[in-house]
């Protein structure tokens, strides 16, 4: 009785042993497969760049004949497709904040850059992507491809004029960065990119280009603040000890219209006296750059805040 328990117990044992190898051996293989399917993803090659051009209308002279001028609309990169991939996400460096930022998911071996200001370097990489189970498996970058703005790109109506509006982010970190610049000159310390701060440049540069002027840059401040973490004072209070204060979210702004490209914007804001104290100000400890491209024209908008101003939001919001 005892010899038959016994056998039945090993086999009993044996079956479980069979079962956990079956299972180990269909593990492996998905492992297997998958890590196959993912070296299938190869890194971005070949990457090129070619101008693409288009035409608008312009009166040629006196007696009001039309002619077609040709412009740059923007930058066709172009890289070697892969087989057996979903597609590409396309990256542009951002020289403020030092980040990557994935600008364009495509299908296509191929995307348009355009919308950029005159005059800066824009750094792309690019890399293929699949699903595998579910998730995104992703295969190498591709080299770092430089592309200088020798004219600002964008689309045209057919008499030439803007079709539509952009802000150029690049533009406006390569402003900040060259702000810096100035304030170390200066002697004074270098001030940290404010997302918070670049969401009130943003709205204040589209305000300027139908209103040129200071008018309402705290209140809007202050809206954009309120939406995002429901503020309702007009100061940040600050508690010390025994003693409480306030102090302003934004201490001060700058703007400028006109100015094509970032260094001739930080150029004009440095020859204004009043301008590039503002932008040296030793008290200043956070801020934000925008640019804007409207029918009108170039506008820039720089604000700063004398504290840190997100970490101060941040910690509003969770009273």
């Amino acid at each position: 009785m005892v010899k038959i328990q016994f056998d039945r117990r090993v086999g009993t044992m044996i079956k479980k042993i069979k079962y956990a190898i079956i299972v180990m051996l269909i593990i492996a293989n998905v492992i297997c497969s998958s890590s196959i399917e993912a070296a299938e993803i190869f890194k971005v090659t070949n990457v090129k760049t070619r101008e693409v051009t288009k035409t608008f209308k312009t009166i040629k002279d006196a007696s009001l004949a039309t002619t077609k001028l040709k412009y740059i609309v923007g930058y066709k990169i172009s890289w070697k497709k892969q087989k057996k991939v979903e597609g590409y996400n396309v990256y542009v460096y951002y020289p403020a904040t030092k980040n990557w930022k994935k600008i364009k998911t495509t299908k296509k071996n191929y995307f348009t850059l355009t919308n950029c200001f005159q005059g800066e370097k824009v750094k792309i990489k690019i890399r293929a992507y699949k699903k595998i189970d579910g998730n995104n498996v992703y295969g190498q970058f591709s080299k770092v491809k430089s592309i200088k703005i020798k004219k600002a790109l964008y689309s045209r109506t057919k008499w030439g004029k803007i079709k539509k509006p952009f802000t150029d982010r690049i533009a406006s970190e390569n402003a900040f960065e060259l702000q810096n610049k100035y304030r170390k000159s200066a002697g004074a310390e270098r001030i940290e990119w404010s997302e918070n701060v670049y969401n009130v440049c943003l709205e204040r540069a589209k305000q300027i280009s139908k209103n040129y002027s200071h008018d309402g840059w705290y209140e809007t401040a202050m809206k954009v603040f309120s939406k995002k973490y429901k503020i309702d004072d007009e100061f940040i209070w600050i508690e010390e000890g025994d003693s409480e204060y306030g102090i302003n979210y934004v201490s001060s702004e700058n703007i400028l219209e006109g100015a094509f490209s970032y260094k001739e914007a930080m150029k004009q804001w440095k020859r204004s006296s009043a301008h590039y104290k503002n932008l040296i100000s030793k008290s200043h400890v956070k801020g934000a750059i925008a640019c804007y491209r409207a029918s009108g024209g170039y506008y820039w908008v720089a604000l700063f805040a004398d504290a840190d101003i997100d970490k101060l939001l941040e910690e509003k919001c969770k009273k």
